[in-house]
């Protein structure tokens, strides 16, 4: 994808035009969308389809993917500071080293996506389904709730993040490492 469709594309993204549940590579007229570096900060994306996307080094900080299907997406080294992405579906995905720092999580489906290295500080992932997610290296620390019904097994936690708590939930959730 050429440089000035990547543009043309941010463009009609930050200004609402193409939010909504449709593939947007298809769309566009694209057999897959490249916006990797591309700088979506606070852009509006609820509910998009951008399954397999590459969103290498984007920057999606403060964007709004509530709903949205990412599915197969590369969000390596992608900044998703303070984004929302309650009840997106993110199942398979490599968000490897990406910045979720208070990122909303709420009921997100990160089934068999893989995190390793990524920064989940004060991120909330309370519902988030985490089966098969590989946490290697990943920070959790302070995450609000992880909140998975019985206590499950994850592949790779590191020993120092074995519990996540959080002040506002009374019980706790134990991760232990596999």
């Amino acid at each position: 994808m050429s440089e000035e469709n990547k543009k043309r594309i941010v463009n009609l993204v930050k200004r609402g035009l193409v939010s909504d549940s449709r593939n947007l590579a298809t769309e566009l007229g694209f057999d897959t969308l490249d916006l990797s570096g591309a700088n979506l900060a606070r852009a509006n994306l609820v509910d998009a389809n951008l399954s397999n996307a590459n969103l290498t080094d984007a920057n999606l900080y403060h964007a709004n993917l509530a709903g949205a299907v990412l599915a197969g997406a590369n969000l390596t080294d992608a900044n998703l500071y303070h984004a929302n992405l309650a009840g997106a579906v993110l199942a398979g995905a490599n968000l490897t080293y990406a910045n979720l720092h208070r990122a909303n999580l709420f009921d997100t489906n990160l089934s068999g996506a893989d995190l390793t290295g990524a920064g989940l500080t004060d991120a909330i992932l309370t519902g988030a389904n985490l089966s098969g997610a590989n946490l290697t290296g990943a920070d959790i620390e302070e995450a609000i709730e992880i909140n998975t019904g019985p206590t499950r097994t994850f592949i790779g936690i590191p020993f120092r993040y074995i519990e996540a708590r959080s002040p506002f939930v009374p019980s706790r959730t134990t991760l232990r490492r596999r």
